[in-house]
């Protein structure tokens, strides 16, 4: 049977690639030499075998800082064999250096909530199983189990020491304090007098908030040591689906997922500084606060992710390009990025400028909670296939 030549060429290009599928790249953090680069992605074009293989090697050991190299190549190159090659490596070197790094499985239903702790070497997971739990994301291993909740677990927050974590327990109506270092359960918060959703501890580890659903449309704020009810918040009229403190820990944000509306609530009286009724067209699922704590990011069951001034409640942006609603965010550490959750995608987004710098597609089902870890160039995700995901991101 006779086989096209570019066909061999293919074959035997991605076979070879293959082999270097599994060796991290040196020289991510650096730029290419333009004269090295351009040299050898010409030899992707010689009659010799050996010089193209030798060449291919060397960009794929260059890495990342090679790519922009390549996509030129692709666009402009006059040899639609050097462009093909490039077209190859290019695919071949981004999926090595942005695509999952590491699964992390075990959860028997879906994952709800993520938090990251402070180094990034640590993760937590809330799942409908009725469980939480704490991997080490650089060999997948779980940590610990914290189970006891009869209900799903909604949201998972590490305690500013890193000692503990509260979980919130939806139907069971109830928020639980655990030690991390042997997953006993140490206290329960209960008060709400339906579903508890939102969990979230204060900067410094006095209070915990929580948020109430069905029946109960209040946010709560309890004394972390006692248990105590400090204070409700009133003013949903829907079910609110989750609670973030401010960096500052001065102001709570709450989302009312069926009544469409987002609050900012300041913590110490109480009152409601700003109340944004129609924030989104469909439920309101998703909030961040900006590191600097001047903006607030929503995203809604209506495909869009919205930037809110916190002061004035304002709409700054609105960011497009997700093909369903988007069920989740979260801001890189500098809030120069934030991640966006839908439908088996998760979008790396610029927030200044609203463009989406790439995409992870590995997901089978809603990705229900998103999250990047502390340098910026990693990030997990997770939802209905149960499954949590670590991924390379972008410079």
């Amino acid at each position: 049977m006779h086989v096209p030549a570019r066909l061999r060429f293919l074959v035997v290009l991605v076979l070879g690639l293959a082999l270097f599928g599994c060796v991290a790249l040196a020289g991510a953090d650096t730029e290419a030499d333009p004269k090295e680069a351009g040299k050898l992605i010409e030899q992707l074009g010689d009659d010799d075998i050996d010089v193209r293989k030798t060449a291919e090697k060397k960009l794929m050991d260059i890495g990342e800082p090679v790519l922009e190299h390549l996509r030129k190549t692709v666009k402009d190159h006059s040899d639609p064999d050097v462009r093909l090659r490039a077209i190859v490596l290019l695919r071949t070197i981004e999926r090595m250096n942005y695509g999952e790094i590491r699964r992390f499985t075990g959860h028997t239903a879906d994952i709800r909530h993520i938090a990251v702790s402070k180094d990034g070497k640590k993760a937590l997971t809330a799942s409908r199983d009725h469980s939480a739990r704490l991997w080490e994301l650089d060999t997948g291993k779980e940590l610990q189990r914290f189970t006891g909740h009869s209900s799903w677990v909604w949201s998972v927050a590490f305690s500013p020491d890193e000692k503990s974590i509260v979980t919130s327990g939806s139907l069971d109506k109830t928020l639980r304090l655990w030690t991390i270092a042997d997953g006993k359960e140490v206290r329960k918060y209960e008060g709400h007098t339906d579903r508890v959703y939102g969990a979230a501890f204060s900067p410094d580890g006095k209070y915990i908030a929580s948020s109430g659903a069905g029946g109960d449309s209040t946010i709560r704020l309890w004394e972390t040591d006692t248990g105590k009810e400090i204070r409700k918040y009133e003013g949903h009229k829907g079910w609110v689906w989750k609670v973030v403190f401010s960096p500052d820990g001065k102001k709570i944000a709450s989302i009312g997922c069926n009544d469409k509306t987002f609050h900012i609530w300041d913590v110490e009286t109480g009152k409601d500084l700003v109340a944004v009724e129609d924030a989104h067209d469909g439920f309101v699922v998703g909030v961040a606060f900006s590191p600097d704590g001047k903006h607030l990011l929503t995203s809604g069951r209506d495909l869009l992710v919205k930037l809110w001034d916190v002061e004035t409640g304002k709409l700054l942006r609105r960011y497009t390009g997700t093909s369903d609603n988007v069920e989740c965010v979260a801001f890189s550490r500098d809030g120069k990025r934030f991640l966006a959750g839908e439908n088996r995608l998760v979008h790396v987004f610029e927030t200044e400028t609203g463009k989406i710098v790439h995409r992870f597609e590995e997901h089978t089902g809603l990705v229900f909670a998103v999250a990047f870890l502390p340098d910026g160039r990693r990030a997990l995700s997770a939802g209905e296939d149960n499954v949590l995901r670590l991924w390379g991101v972008p410079k």
